[in-house]
């Protein structure tokens, strides 16, 4: 592992009997590449199959949960890279194709799927591979220059890969893809379990059993998730107070929506908005 404040590395990272993750969201960009491990991931009010050779792409303060089912006998086996994206601005300023990528795609504005099918021959798994070889042998004096050469080398490897839709947008429980098309559309409104539950026909109970069941969390863990994405798509694209943006997303209480947002992103919301609006 290779880790500093700006920038993080662990290769074919192993968890045999246990993974828990919660949503959340943090100011670096991340890509983790999937060895093995079967599961789903929720984001963008969208569920995603997660399967082996797959690699996920976070940019920075993309709200996101994995839920894997970790076994003996299929344990969760990835390759996780965190970096912050201002470390690469300097190495970029030579390429400006691949500059105006990088960009698009820490301000949340690629085409880039979050979930990709990549073989473990793939050119972008070759160099997670030998940088993760080289680590123990690297200098001190030459890791920086390394590491500006494999970030480099994996961006420009991400802008070959292919646009659109992923095969591993999945329905994995029609029941679970209502829930969440139902919690789109009724956000900002005051949660109640019981409208939900009538409008798909089942009992509470069964609504939010099956729900914890398939995505590993609760419907309202993921109601106030969902607020909150929609709170940064708002601070990002308006210029509208706090207040009001707290109040139409359905946390009319300003104290209350800004401790929310900074446990759940991981910064104040204000410090959000001066983040991305420059």
């Amino acid at each position: 592992m290779v880790q500093a404040n700006w920038f993080h590395y662990e290769y074919r990272r192993t968890s045999k009997d246990y993974f828990r993750e919660v949503f959340h969201a943090h100011s670096q960009m991340e890509l983790t590449y999937v060895h093995e491990g079967r599961g789903l991931l929720i984001m963008d009010g969208k569920s995603y199959a997660i399967e082996p050779c797959t690699l996920l792409v976070f940019p920075p303060f993309q709200m996101h949960r994995i839920q894997i089912q970790v076994t003996k006998e299929e344990p969760f086996i990835r390759s996780v890279l965190a970096f912050e994206p201002a470390v690469l601005y300097g190495y970029l300023n030579d390429f400006p194709a691949l500059n105006g990528f990088f960009k698009s795609l820490t301000l949340q504005q690629s085409t880039v799927h979050p979930v990709n099918a990549m073989a473990e021959t793939e050119p972008f798994v070759a160099l997670l591979r030998q940088f993760g070889s080289s680590m123990g042998s690297t200098r001190d004096a030459d890791f920086e220059e390394n590491m500006g050469i494999f970030l480099l080398s994996l961006v420009h490897q991400l802008k070959q890969s292919p646009e659109g839709e992923s095969a591993f947008l999945k329905k994995h429980n029609h029941h679970v893809e209502d829930i969440i098309g139902w919690i789109e559309k009724h956000y900002m409104e005051p949660f109640r379990l019981e409208d939900l539950a009538s409008e798909l026909h089942l009992s509470p109970y069964h609504v939010a059993h099956l729900f914890k069941e398939s995505t590993g969390t609760t419907i309202i863990a993921y109601t106030r998730a969902t607020r909150i994405r929609h709170a940064c798509s708002l601070l990002r694209k308006s210029a509208l107070p706090l207040s009001e943006i707290g109040y139409r997303v359905g946390i009319a209480n300003p104290s209350y929506f800004s401790k929310t947002f900074s446990q759940i992103m991981g910064v104040a919301p204000l410090t959000y908005r001066q983040h991305l609006i420059k």
